[in-house]
């Protein structure tokens, strides 16, 4: 995988500009809590209280939030312009590397791979390695900055009594992803080979039709076309099925991590611990921690694919 990384090189000021770019986007995307968390606090709650009026502090503080989130859009919506342009660049170099070592093959080299495979690691193994390049920059660079900076200001800026709740769900996370990337691993290796099996066999029925015809051997062919279709269907389908179980996990862990914080910090509140407006900037930090970790989970199912397709390639 790092041999293929190394073509973008070529691209490398497009890659320092969506470094920067998400920068900026986490600390905008990490300030929003504290708004939320004043607004509650000197905003909404001295009204509730009837000690003063505070709707114009709660104006100036909703118009500076629209203003950070209209910041984080606009890089979100650079981010993937580049990130999708970046990795069609390097798709198109891999293509063409691919392309120009098969030309140079010698017969003996030719014959270690057939046709079907080589086509097959020229288009749906390099677009593999595209779509992961997409998703890239969001999950290796994004989420670790988000959950770091995220649990940070957790520390920092309100009562960390709570972090507990915090490390839970990152471990429950950790080991819903580890236990389901151990089932699909093996058959995302063999799903390349068996797509590489349905084209070869597809390739010969139709390169070889007329002698088919002439033979009467229709109904051999369509059962073995039929078996290699069958196979990739089912291997499919278990990891498609393996991999629809990570999502409804992750969410219930989540949805959960959010309820437990909530009664938890409720007897804080009770007790004069905490103000509301904290409690609430704590679940949005909580939050963005744990979708860090589920936005890097979601790399999980395509990492397998594409470094099988890395390595084919």
């Amino acid at each position: 995988m790092f041999k293929i990384l190394k073509n973008l090189k070529k691209t490398w000021v497009s890659v320092v500009i969506i470094v920067i770019l998400l920068c900026i986007q986490a600390w905008t995307d990490l300030t929003l809590p504290d708004y939320t968390s004043k607004i509650v606090n000197n905003g909404i709650q001295p009204i509730v209280e009837g000690t003063a009026g505070q709707s114009n502090y709660i104006l100036i503080t909703g118009i500076k939030m629209i203003g950070i989130a209209l910041l984080s859009m606009a890089c979100a919506v650079a981010i993937m312009f580049l990130s999708s342009r970046v990795a069609a660049n390097l798709g198109r170099t891999l293509r063409e590397k691919v392309f120009k070592k098969v030309l140079q093959f010698t017969r003996k080299e030719f014959m270690e791979f057939s046709t079907a495979s080589l086509i097959t690691r020229t288009t749906n193994d390099v677009q593999q390695i595209q779509m992961l390049i997409t998703m890239l920059f969001r999950t290796v660079v994004y989420a670790p900055i988000m959950g770091i900076g995220a649990f940070i200001r957790v520390l920092t800026n309100s009562n960390n009594s709570m972090a507990w709740v915090i490390g839970l769900a990152i471990l429950c996370i950790i080991g819903i992803v580890l236990v389901l990337f151990i089932i699909a691993m093996p058959r995302f290796k063999k799903l390349q080979d068996l797509v590489d099996r349905l084209n070869l066999v597809s390739r010969e029925i139709l390169t070889g039709l007329p002698v088919i015809r002439a033979f009467n051997t229709e109904k051999k062919e369509e059962k073995r076309f039929d078996d290699a279709n069958t196979n990739l269907m089912k291997t499919n389908i278990f990891v498609n099925r393996t991999m629809s179980i990570m999502m409804p996990a992750l969410m219930f862990v989540m949805n959960s991590v959010m309820l437990l914080i909530v009664w938890v910090g409720a007897g804080k509140v009770n007790e004069g611990i905490m103000q509301v407006g904290d409690i609430m900037a704590f679940i949005q930090y909580t939050m963005h921690i744990v979708i860090s970790f589920l936005v890097i989970s979601m790399i999980s199912i395509m990492l397998p694919r594409a470094q099988v397709s890395a390595r084919r390639i």
